[in-house]
């Protein structure tokens, strides 16, 4: 006898258009973010301990509010170069000695400076937690900074900044923040320059450290598998000792500076086959009443594959192989650009229809409901997902302490997002994407298309960038 026949009679039988319908998707799942329990050290530190049982490992991440905007005049890069000299040792362990000391407990330390802030953040198993943080503990109250790690550090950064020049993406980038932001802290990066970082000495990297790495303003974050009595004891134990310095804390980061007037930078670059385009503006900080408005409004804009700006250039036009839009928020402002490489010949059709696309959400071509949905189904389908991991619930406690947000922040996601309305967004995108006020950047052979320039109706410069 053979096998049983499956699916012979009538009523089980599939039609061959029901085989091809794509079944609907469900609604997004709703975030409930982990229970944050908060207390202040000693010290003044905070520590937020949020309990996550999934698997046997804790997260750590020391939140410190100084970044690369709190620079100094003159020395930008000086806070990018003492984040890189904070895991070169301390006064018991010298770098190798302190790698050796992370490696034991199965883990290895992440040091990240930007612009607002500068964040230590290591992943281990539970068990460490207490060594972990003793490691952590010693690197902030006694940290080595010493003459010939800051020559290696110093050469390093140089090296890349080296590279870097012959990035026109690079080049790019750096000439927009200068644009938009001016003499605003904002304006210049975490690397700096080579005649900034050459002039350094341990001495401005010690005074920079003590008057910036402080406990006040601080966020301790353990996420994982651990009692929360415990993260917190710990935390007290192995930091609770960190004292500020005498001496005064660095200068707080002025309010962001007011639009000034669009123009064209030009960085010609002699033979290039392509030009990188930037087109921006400043825009508004982390903290804007709006911001979910805003993020759909980015993923129907330029945000996503599907947005109309890539739409136009890279599906209708072929200009482009992608050309991408986004907010950058930050605690004091951001800006909103879009940037894109392009064949050379083609870079004043591109920088049009950029600024045409800009005016057209918020005017002409305002927000459809069918494009609206799928830039709301982009942003909430598998956002969950974005809060797995200890990893994940650290990081995204350390945005609400970066941005001082409020502790249902990401439970609002979702239902904020679908909340957003055509109407909405068009009100977005008049306030927010102002074509008229837009920096615009072309790095490449000026050549072919730099008279075609003047057409756009701003003054056209030429831009020198220091590496």
């Amino acid at each position: 006898m053979g096998p049983p026949r499956l699916g012979t009679g009538r009523g089980d039988h599939m039609s061959s258009s029901q085989r091809f319908v794509m079944p609907s998707a469900g609604s997004p799942a709703r975030l409930t973010f982990p229970p944050v329990v908060r207390q202040t050290l000693s010290n003044g530190a905070r520590v937020w301990a949020i309990r996550h049982t999934t698997v046997p490992v804790v997260t750590i991440a020391l939140v410190v509010p100084v970044g690369s905007a709190f620079d100094p005049p003159g020395s930008p890069g000086l806070a990018g170069v003492m984040a890189d000299l904070l895991d070169e040792g301390t006064d018991r362990l010298d770098a190798i000695g302190l790698a050796e000391a992370f490696a034991s407990l199965g883990t290895e330390l992440s040091v990240d400076a930007g612009p607002d802030v500068t964040t230590l953040t290591l992943t281990t198993l539970s068990r460490f937690l207490e060594p972990a943080l003793e490691l952590l503990g010693e690197m902030m109250m006694r940290p080595r900074l010493r003459e010939d790690d800051l020559s290696r550090v110093r050469e390093i950064r140089l090296n890349g900044l080296r590279q870097l020049r012959s990035s026109a993406s690079a080049v790019a980038e750096r000439a927009f923040l200068a644009a938009v932001f001016g003499g605003h802290p904002y304006g210049h990066g975490t690397l700096g320059t080579s005649a900034a970082i050459s002039q350094l000495s341990i001495d401005d990297v010690r005074a920079f450290h003590s008057a910036g790495m402080r406990p006040a303003g601080a966020t301790l974050i353990i996420a994982g598998d651990a009692e929360v009595v415990e993260m917190l004891q710990a935390a007290e134990r192995q930091l609770g000792g960190w004292q500020a310095p005498g001496g005064q804390p660095l200068p707080a980061v002025p309010p962001a500076p007011a639009s000034a007037a669009s123009r064209v930078f030009v960085v010609d670059r002699p033979g290039a086959p392509q030009t990188e385009v930037i087109v921006g503006h400043l825009g508004p900080s982390r903290r804007v009443a709006d911001y979910h408005t805003l993020v759909t409004l980015n993923a129907l804009l330029g945000g996503q594959f599907s947005s109309r700006i890539n739409q136009n250039l890279r599906e209708v036009r072929g200009l482009t192989y992608g050309a991408h839009s986004s907010f950058d928020f930050r605690a004091k402002s951001g800006t909103f650009s879009c940037e894109t490489n392009v064949k050379g010949d083609a870079t004043p059709l591109v920088v049009s229809e950029i600024l045409r696309e800009f005016e057209a959400v918020g005017g002409s071509r305002p927000a459809g409901a069918e494009e609206l949905e799928r830039a709301k189904s982009s942003l909430t389908r598998g956002y969950v997902r974005q809060f797995e991991t200890s990893v994940q619930l650290a990081h995204a406690a350390g945005r609400l302490a970066t941005f001082d947000l409020p502790s249902d922040t990401f439970d609002r996601f979702v239902p904020d997002v679908e909340a957003v309305t055509p109407q909405t967004v068009s009100a977005a995108a008049r306030a927010q994407v102002r074509p008229d006020e837009a920096m615009i950047v072309v790095v490449g052979d000026a050549s072919p298309w730099r008279t075609q320039l003047v057409s756009l109706g701003r003054p056209v410069e030429d831009a020198e960038i220091e590496f």
